[in-house]
């Protein structure tokens, strides 16, 4: 009775110990970078399943394809969370940052930001921000062109009439 419930031991520990080295095979390295975070990884093209809360995303280089999981996409890429895959998309064309496929938060280069869009050129009615390229709303006083530096009081002055002579005073 000894020798066949040692043997169904033995059994069992040799095939707890085939299932650990081949996780540790789905968990290593691959070219694409570590498989930290992966579910299932290969050592060809790294991760293919993540674990529940990061993002799957898929470098390409060539033909070839490697996946990593991410706890935030990177640059240029935005994440979208689905009921099987959490995954990282790429953001358009003109956006060099985004919060989804339509909404952008920083414009690439010659284009300027409006309302989450990137526009070759802001919108009648408002002005770029040269440090942040976004357009912003005119304001209605402001106008075009050089603006008068005196102050109100100065300003005002020189609207009331000369009480001496009768007239109004220099403009």
């Amino acid at each position: 009775m000894r020798a066949p419930l040692c043997l169904l031991l033995l059994v069992a520990h040799a095939v707890a110990l085939l299932t650990l080295n081949r996780r540790k095979k789905q968990a290593g390295m691959g070219p694409g970078g570590n498989c930290t975070g992966c579910v299932t990884c290969s050592e060809e093209n790294g991760c293919s399943t993540c674990q529940q809360r990061l993002f799957l995303f898929i470098r390409r280089e060539g033909i070839r394809q490697y996946g990593k999981c991410v706890h935030d996409c990177p640059l240029g890429f935005f994440g979208i969370r689905g009921q099987e895959v959490n995954r990282c998309r790429k953001c358009g064309a003109t956006c060099e940052s985004c919060f989804s496929q339509d909404f952008c938060i920083r414009c690439k280069r010659r284009f300027h930001l409006y309302k989450g869009k990137c526009l070759p050129a802001c919108p009648p009615g408002t002005m770029t921000r040269r440090s942040t390229r976004e357009c912003q709303e005119r304001n209605p006083r402001q106008k075009k062109g050089r603006k008068d530096q005196r102050s109100r009081k100065d300003r005002k002055l020189d609207r009331r009439p000369d009480r001496r002579q009768g007239r109004p005073g220099p403009q």
